[in-house]
């Protein structure tokens, strides 16, 4: 049984890193604010150039919906039992500019930190997988946008894979479906995925971190609104008449606990993230994103916001306060941990690449996380990249290299 575990030979045989390269430069970033599927029309841009390569490669049925959603497919050598579906998005995180993207080269890299414009460093101290790649060609921006492996470097590995095993019919393959998503970053990367027609019985998204790492575990993720409205009138005649929602929702954010928020945990740790506030003294609207591994967690700290809620609109009657929670997206572990084969699988595709899985639970959430839930049941894998969605986010085109081998090689073992 053939296993692949050379990610350089895989550099010098695939235009990995050529794909990647053109699809950073190509701007994907959608908007949560917007209604529509996609957020944005820029994500078509990337969607019907993957179409056309697609179809380059020999994939005749390579196809955009109206919604942006590609597929494809790549007929299997063997009768196999199961199809498998290979997943990235084609959007970017709007937490950094993703318009004008240079991407910038660095090769042989020497271990030392990483200069870029506007005073930006990728230090060591603060990105210890650096140390892993002495020798590495390692890929940045220029400093002023971020760079877009998240999940560029995922589709640009896809891409690469069709490529690879098309020219090799020799190899024993499955079925393979494609799909490139919009708006993942938006948690609407499934909302109108197109299931039935997909046929797919496992799935792997590849929109992971570094070396070895696969993921099977994610947050169970809430979103909280809270609405703060007032009584407005002119300041100059405000004395005992005004009630200024500004000012009582800096009170609401004030008395959240810290210790539960982003930067003080860790691991396995939950946290509120106040994430969005809009508004004005007569009405003002805070967006909180709630995050833990356990569901019933996840809604404790729901009952903490309504809490905090309460305490506010006590410090002053007048005041209307509303709080509304919406989930976001389910931990895929509830459904994956009644598969067990399909880890198993994973991870021996892993150490067939030569190194050793690094089965982290996700702090965030990836369309895997949805896509189980709705029954195809899809963990993750590593891409190669550090330091999402700012502008300090690089990839190791060794690792994407090590992430191409271990999807071949699970490519092989579903074809057993």
């Amino acid at each position: 049984m053939d296993s692949f575990s050379d990610a350089h030979d895989m550099l010098a045989n695939t235009s990995l890193v050529e794909r990647f390269l053109e699809y950073v430069k190509i701007d994907t970033t959608s908007d949560e604010h917007s209604e529509t599927c996609p957020s944005t029309e820029r994500q078509f841009v990337l969607a019907e150039l993957l179409v056309k390569q697609l179809g380059e490669i020999g994939l005749a049925d390579a196809a955009v919906d109206e919604n942006c959603y590609v597929t494809a497919t790549l007929h299997g050598t063997v009768e196999s039992k199961e199809t498998v579906g290979l997943i990235a998005h084609l959007d970017t995180s709007s937490a950094a500019p993703g318009v004008n993207v240079e991407p910038i080269l660095h090769e042989d890299y020497d271990g030392s930190d990483i200069e870029l414009d506007d005073g930006v460093v990728i230090s060591v101290r603060e990105n210890p997988e650096l140390e892993k790649c002495i020798g590495d060609t390692v890929i940045t921006a220029d400093g002023t946008t971020l760079l877009g492996a998240d999940d560029k470097a995922g589709i640009a590995i896809i891409m690469s894979v069709l490529e690879f095993l098309q020219k090799r019919p020799e190899l024993p393959r499955p079925d393979i479906r494609i799909a490139f998503t919009p708006d993942e970053e938006i948690g609407r990367g499934t909302a109108k995925f197109p299931m039935e027609d997909f046929g797919a019985d496992v799935g792997f998204t590849i929109d992971g971190s570094f070396d070895g790492e696969v993921n099977i575990e994610t947050f169970h993720a809430d979103s909280a609104y809270v609405t703060i409205t007032g009584v407005s009138t002119h300041p100059g005649t405000a004395k005992g008449k005004l009630v200024n929602a500004l000012r009582h929702m800096a009170a609401f954010l004030s008395r959240l606990p810290a210790e539960i928020s982003p930067e003080r945990t860790e691991g396995r740790e939950g946290f509120i993230h106040p994430y969005e506030l809009t508004g004005d003294a007569s009405s003002c609207k805070c967006h909180l994103i709630l995050r833990d591994f356990d569901r019933d967690a996840v809604s404790a700290l729901g009952g903490r916001i309504k809490e905090v809620a309460d305490s506010v609109l006590k410090d002053e009657p007048r005041l209307k306060v509303e709080v509304e929670i919406k989930p976001s997206y389910p931990n895929m572990y509830e459904h994956l941990k009644d598969r067990p084969e399909i880890t198993e699988r994973l991870l021996e595709a892993v150490r067939r690449a030569g190194i050793e899985p690094n089965l982290k639970p996700v702090r965030g959430g990836t369309d895997g996380s949805m896509l189980t839930q709705k029954g195809l049941p899809c963990p993750n894998i590593f891409a190669g990249g550090v330091n999402f969605h700012g502008q300090t986010e690089w990839v190791s085109t060794r690792s994407m290299g090590l992430s191409l081998c271990t999807v071949l090689n699970l490519m092989t073992l579903y074809a057993s």
